[in-house]
């Protein structure tokens, strides 16, 4: 990704959030495989994804919604 002055535009961000080190993910993946980890994925087709958005801003969704393009 090119860096520096102009060379994104306006109004841009980008950020490199912290995910830990490979020792930790090494041990959250152990984790989740013994199952220990769970999460909550709503899927919504194409064509659902208007119905999606509403959702999540209406705070309806709980863990992750998950568009899945339709085949």
């Amino acid at each position: 990704m090119p860096v520096g002055f102009g060379a994104l535009p306006y109004e841009t961000t980008v950020s490199s959030p912290y995910r830990g080190t490979r020792t930790e993910l090494v041990e959250v993946l152990d984790i989740a495989r013994q199952g220990h980890v769970s999460v909550h994925v709503e899927t919504f087709s194409l064509d659902e994804a208007p119905l999606a958005y509403e959702r999540l801003h209406a705070g309806k969704i709980t863990g992750r919604a998950v568009i899945v393009p339709d085949s």
